[in-house]
């Protein structure tokens, strides 16, 4: 019958022991299963023994590869369970290490999604949606995700929502209802809801003086009618130019005046 001969400290390790039976290697322990175990010198080790130690060893590796990984920050279950399959541990193994982590509240879920929560509304400019998205990404339950999902809309400053949409507002030119159109849009990429994004746009002031949006037109036109007078001609460019303008949210009566203004009547002249 195997015979444990020798256990020692390992050298770089004072928490891991080398086993030893009848005078040979046998494997490297963790100080948990060491105790688990009561393993001494001289105990005699049956094969079921030896079985239930390495299963108990790999159990306790596996322990401490979620416990490191879990040091650098907040992990869901899903992410831990990924982590150990890549490391080529079992599903049985991985699930009694999820039980392990859950119970010793090393993996908690609610505290995973509300400490999300308050990073990104701290330190991001993103809505509810794209934390709905991470939360989803990262294996949270459909439940916690709708009810966090309901407290980052209560939490998030409006104030703060509106400060995002003014810098974006700055960078968008053109008549209002286009502005107000890339504004919703810039403000969904970006995880923000319908109400929310409705009560943001009532805030702001869209107005632009009429000098302003005369410039832009002009600038407009220019560059609709030079790039359509390299492919088409006659009425054609101006009709091109005008569907763009229109497009772009500028009133056909306004078109009509500047391109009238601009000496353009049959489509044959050059815009300089």
């Amino acid at each position: 019958m195997p015979k444990i001969t020798k256990i020692e400290v390992q050298k770089n390790n004072k928490e891991r022991f080398n086993l030893y039976l009848d005078d040979e290697f046998e494997m490297g322990i963790d100080i948990d299963t060491f105790v688990y175990f009561n393993l001494k010198k001289d105990q005699i080790v049956e094969a079921q023994d030896m079985e239930k130690i390495q299963n108990y060893e790999q159990y306790r590796q596996a322990i401490n590869i979620a416990i490191q990984y879990l040091s650098y920050r907040k992990r869901t279950e899903h992410e831990v369970a990924q982590h150990l399959s890549k490391k080529d541990i079992s599903e049985p193994v991985i699930a009694n290490v999820l039980e392990y982590c859950h119970k010793q509240k090393l993996i908690d879920h609610k505290d995973y999604a509300n400490s999300l929560k308050n990073t990104m509304i701290l330190t991001t400019d993103k809505g509810p949606e794209i934390f709905k998205q991470k939360l989803h990404q990262a294996g949270i339950e459909q439940k916690l995700i709708d009810e966090y999902a309901l407290i980052y809309i209560e939490e998030q400053p409006l104030d703060d929502i509106l400060k995002v949409a003014k810098k974006i507002l700055k960078q968008k030119k053109g008549p209002q209802i286009k502005r107000k159109e890339k504004l919703t849009q810039s403000l969904m990429q970006k995880g923000y809801t319908f109400d929310t994004i409705n009560l943001v746009i009532e805030a702001l002031d869209f107005s632009q003086s009429e000098e302003t949006l005369d410039i832009l037109l002009q600038d407009e036109l220019e560059k609709a009618y030079n790039k359509f007078s390299k492919k088409y001609s006659g009425k054609k460019i101006i009709n091109k130019t005008i569907e763009t303008l229109m497009r772009k949210g500028y009133q056909y009566d306004k078109i009509k005046s500047k391109l009238e203004e601009s000496g353009i009547e049959d489509g044959t002249e050059e815009i300089e």
